[in-house]
C-alpha cells in the first residue's frame, strides 16, 4: 500500500512557494500568514500519519496566540491532550521545508521510519482562532487531511484549550483526563510542553508557565483516593470533608494544558474558602523588582541553555559574564533563552532594588547583544 498511498498528495495549489526556513518551535510554526498555505497543507498531511502511529485522534490548532495580526501559525497536539512529541518536532521542520519534488519521498520516508502502519484509519480534530488568515489556511490543512483519506472533525471557532479538551476526551471516550497521567513539580524550562512532562510524575502536580499557561494534573490513583477518603467513614469528619473539597477540584480544572476560565473559577473558589479579596490575596507574595527584555539576534540558535534554562552554554564566555554583572546587585539574578518561536533572546534580571533592575537588564542584554550576534541599535538606558 505504501507505495501508493502518497500519489494524490502533490497539489500545486499548495506547493511551497518562497525558499524561507520554517522551524516548529515551542508552539508549533508561527511566521507571517502569507507563507503558511504549504506549510498548513503539508501539517494536515503529517497529523494524517501521526493519528496512525499513534492509533488515536491528533488535534491541529491554528493560532498564532498573542502574536502581531499579520502572523499565524499551527500545532499538533497529541493524544492526552499534550503538546506534540520533541522528535516529531524535527519531522514537522523537516517536512515544512522540503522541496515540492522530494514531499512524497519523505512521507514514505516517515512512515517507513516510525513504522506506521497506513491501513489503520486516522482522524485529525482542528480548530483555529479569530484572525483574518485563519479560514483561508484552515482550508489548505483540510486538504492535506483529506489527501490522505484522514477523517476530519472540524471544531471550527475555538479556544486553544478547548481543543486540546476536546482531543483528550475523543481518546478516552469522554473520561475527563488520560489513564495514564504521571505528575511533577520542578523547575524546567519555559514551554508548557516541559513543565506539562514533568508535571506527570507527581500524585497531584501544579504547575505554572510564564506565559499565562498552567493547571492541576491528578493521577487515577490520586483520584481514587481521594475520592475513597470523601465517603470513608472510618475518618473524622474534617478530613471527610477535606477530601470532598478536593475531589471536587478534580471537576473544576481542566488538565490538559491549562485553561484560563477554568483556572480563575477555581482562584475564586479558594479565596471564597480562605475569606480573602483580591487585595489579601495580591498581598501574600511580594515580587522582587524585574525587568525583561528582547535582544533581537541574526540567529537565536546560537543561544544555548540548561539548568532549566538557568545557565547558559554558548556562547562561550557569556554566562561568566552574566554572573560577574549579577554579583554586583544585591539579591540579583539574571537569564537570558532563545525564543521558540523568533530570532530574538528574552532576558530576565531582577535584584532587590527597583531602582538598580534596569540597569542590570540592560548590561545583560547589552552582553547578549555583542557575543551573540546583535541586530540593531545595542541596548542602552537611554
Amino acid at each position: 500500500m505504501e507505495s501508493s498511498y502518497f500519489n494524490n498528495i502533490v497539489n500545486s495549489e499548495y506547493g511551497r512557494k518562497n525558499d524561507e526556513h520554517i522551524e516548529y518551535g515551542t508552539a508549533g510554526f508561527r511566521t507571517k500568514s502569507d507563507i503558511l498555505e504549504h506549510v498548513l497543507y503539508r501539517m494536515g498531511l503529517l497529523a494524517v500519519l501521526r493519528s496512525k502511529a499513534k492509533k488515536a485522534a491528533i488535534g491541529l490548532m491554528i493560532t498564532a496566540s498573542h502574536n502581531l495580526e499579520p502572523d499565524n501559525g499551527i500545532k499538533l497536539v497529541d493524544p492526552a491532550g499534550e503538546m506534540l512529541e520533541a522528535s516529531w518536532e524535527t519531522i514537522a521542520t523537516n517536512l515544512a521545508n522540503v522541496v515540492d519534488g522530494d514531499l512524497i519521498s519523505m512521507l514514505t520516508h516517515i512512515s517507513t521510519k516510525e513504522n506506521i502502519d497506513l491501513s489503520i484509519p486516522a482522524t485529525v480534530i482542528i480548530g483555529r482562532d479569530t484572525r483574518k488568515s485563519s479560514p483561508i489556511l484552515l482550508k489548505a490543512a483540510l486538504a492535506g487531511i483529506k489527501a490522505l483519506n484522514g477523517n476530519v472533525t472540524d471544531l471550527e471557532l475555538v479556544t486553544t484549550p478547548q481543543l486540546h479538551y476536546v482531543v483528550v476526551c475523543t481518546n478516552t471516550d469522554g473520561a475527563y483526563g488520560d489513564p495514564t497521567l504521571k505528575v511533577p513539580v520542578a523547575c524546567v524550562s519555559t514551554g508548557v510542553k516541559h513543565l506539562h512532562k514533568k508535571a506527570l510524575e507527581f500524585d497531584i502536580g501544579v504547575y505554572f508557565e510564564a506565559n499565562g499557561h498552567g493547571t492541576v494534573i491528578f493521577k487515577d490513583t490520586a483520584k481514587e483516593a481521594i475520592k475513597n477518603h470523601a465517603k470513608n467513614k472510618m475518618l473524622s469528619s474534617t478530613q471527610r470533608m477535606a477530601s470532598s473539597k478536593l475531589r471536587d477540584v478534580i471537576d473544576l480544572i481542566n488538565e490538559t494544558v491549562g485553561d484560563a476560565l477554568s483556572d480563575m473559577l477555581l482562584v475564586e473558589t479558594i479565596l471564597h474558602a480562605k475569606g480573602w479579596d483580591v487585595v489579601e490575596w495580591e498581598r501574600s507574595y511580594n515580587d522582587l523588582p524585574n525587568k525583561q527584555l528582547k535582544v533581537r539576534v541574526k540567529d537565536r540558535n546560537l543561544i544555548t541553555t540548561t539548568n532549566a534554562g538557568r545557565n547558559c552554554l554558548t556562547p562561550v564566555c557569556l554566562q561568566e559574564e552574566i554572573d560577574k554583572i549579577v554579583s554586583k546587585y544585591p539579591r540579583g539574578r539574571s537569564f537570558v533563552r532563545p525564543s521558540g518561536t523568533e530570532d530574538i533572546v528574552r532576558v530576565y534580571a531582577e535584584c532587590e532594588c527597583s531602582l538598580d533592575v534596569n540597569k542590570l537588564a540592560v548590561k545583560v542584554a547589552s552582553l547578549v547583544y555583542r557575543l551573540a550576534g546583535g541586530v540593531g541599535p545595542e541596548p542602552s538606558l537611554l
